[in-house]
């Protein structure tokens, strides 16, 4: 079995997304960053567009955010996102 990443989405209103992940991908100012379990910690913003959160054998969870930031650690993903719409998973 792979590795889990732990993975939160918070907005002031609330939290959005409390799950565990194979991977992240994360519209960041720099690019797209895909994080899995045990990634370098990075703490950077996030641009208007698309999370994707992974899991083995299930469509991935996607959301439509807006900015805010994101703080990886070895096994956990938080984004503090300024707003977010939850939307059909798009096709890599």
């Amino acid at each position: 079995m792979a590795a889990l990443l732990k993975v939160k989405i918070i907005t002031p209103k609330e939290v959005a997304y409390d799950g565990m992940a194979l991977a992240v991908t994360i519209p960041a100012e720099q690019g797209e960053m895909q994080v899995y379990q045990g990634h370098i910690p990075v703490l950077a913003r996030v641009i208007k567009g698309i999370v994707r959160i992974e899991n083995s054998g299930a469509a991935p969870v996607c959301f439509s955010v807006d900015e805010g930031f994101f703080r990886v650690t070895q096994d956990e993903v938080s984004l503090l996102i300024d707003s977010i719409q939850p939307m059909q998973a798009v096709n890599a």
